[in-house]
């Protein structure tokens, strides 16, 4: 029987056997009706704003606006001008009134969003926003393989999906490039170490890559990456000057010591241990001290993982989640990263079988960016992702435990 055979059985088999009260039509089902929902709010969103010009209804993604803004500034007085953060409130007040966000970007990505004025802010964001549905499609599927159509409705109803773009967000993008990276690892060298560089456009995630290289030894995928970052990191340099490095750099140390470290506001927004920390009322020691505990933790483990040579699903699933749990400050919008997990760990357990507490592990992160988002709006509630997270590295090193002790062959290169 060919492999294409099996897998077409495998889901043919996931899809017939009820596991209790989850079946594949009620998964089907409730993430359609989720999906109605999500779509009407955002509707009934765009409506308030734009048709009716409700006062107390702002524009989505506000977070794209600070792009949009940037890129005008750049286009109309310079690169550096993107990160003068009196030039950049008096651009944005015209599209997010009485709230200010600093470009915390790097040249990398200002390099990226530069044409973006080109147009208007309206049709930027729609064509951004297409442009990143198609991206996260496209990542997902690719994660999935030959997936089954039951998978469409869930994919498109993720909350992480629609938090990232009522921001407005680049995490699609990232999300999208990481994806890449992992599946074409075992391949393709030269192509994966160039998806890791677009990484670039927000370093931070791309923190663990250097460790997950380094421990299953892909060296042609590390000079690769080293290669191509180098090219992306000068290119800013090339086209904008060089002392382009030198604004982002004063612009970071203001958003350091004003934003990251200290607005509690926007710290309630992110789903990080020293997030919680900060925000529950612990000094800044404090905080970073609980943060670095989660840090060792999550990159022991995820360094375990790897130097085991665990399969690809769970080896690039220990990547994405770890790469989750290292950041201090990250928002609820990089949870859209977990789409990749979540479809890689699905395909596994179809595969390699699985019980109902990982599946509601897996149940649970699917809904944690929608908590996430909802901390920030409404709930007086603390961040819960970062239980969630460990709860799914958890996951994957119990698999891949039992995969070893199981005494499963190791998996040949490209195999999930």
């Amino acid at each position: 029987m060919s492999a294409a055979t099996e897998n077409a059985a495998a889901y043919a088999r996931a899809a017939a056997t009820p596991h209790g009260w989850l079946t594949a039509e009620r998964v089907r089902l409730y993430a359609a009706a989720l999906l109605i929902f999500e779509c009407a709010l955002v509707g009934a969103w765009w409506y308030g704003h734009w048709v009716l010009a409700h006062p107390e209804i702002r524009s989505m993604g506000w977070d794209f606006a600070v792009y949009w803004s940037a890129s005008g500034l750049a286009q109309a007085h310079g690169a550096p001008a993107a990160y003068d953060w009196e030039l950049l409130r008096a651009a944005e007040k015209p599209l997010l009134h009485d709230t200010f966000g600093p470009f915390a970007y790097p040249p990398t990505f200002l390099l990226l969003v530069y044409p973006l004025a080109a147009v208007s802010y309206g049709l930027a964001l729609l064509l951004v926003s297409i442009a990143g549905i198609a991206l996260y499609l496209g990542t997902v599927k690719a994660a999935l393989g030959k997936e089954p159509a039951m998978w469409l409705f869930p994919a498109l109803a993720f909350p992480g999906l629609w938090a990232a773009l009522l921001a407005g967000q680049n995490s699609l993008v990232t999300a999208a490039a990481c994806c890449a990276a992992l599946l074409l690892m075992r391949r393709n060298a030269l192509a994966a170490g160039a998806c890791i560089a677009v990484l670039c456009i927000k370093p931070q995630l791309g923190v663990l890559f250097p460790l997950l290289l380094l421990c299953e030894r892909r060296w042609a995928v590390m000079a690769s990456a080293a290669a191509f970052s180098a090219l992306f990191l000068a290119l800013p340099a090339l086209c904008f000057g060089p002392e382009i490095y030198a604004a982002f750099a004063r612009s970071m140390a203001m958003f350091r010591a004003t934003v990251a470290e200290h607005d509690t506001v926007i710290l309630r927004g992110a789903p990080t241990v020293f997030g919680v920390l900060r925000t529950a009322g612990a000094d800044l020691a404090t905080s970073y001290a609980g943060h670095a505990v989660g840090v060792a933790i999550a990159a022991g483990t995820c360094a375990w993982i790897w130097l085991r040579r665990a399969r690809l699903a769970l080896s690039a699933s220990a990547l994405v989640v770890g790469t989750l749990l290292v950041q201090p400050y990250m928002i609820y919008y990089d949870l859209a990263w977990l789409a990749i997990p979540l479809a890689l760990l699905a395909i596994d357990m179809m595969r390699h079988g699985g019980g109902w507490v990982q599946r509601l592990v897996l149940f649970f992160a699917w809904l944690v960016p929608a908590h996430a988002l909802l901390v920030v709006v409404a709930l007086p509630t603390p961040q819960v992702a970062p239980v969630v997270l460990f709860a799914v590295l958890g996951v994957i090193a119990r698999r891949h435990l039992v995969a070893r002790r199981s005494g499963r062959p190791a998996p040949s290169p490209g195999a999930a």
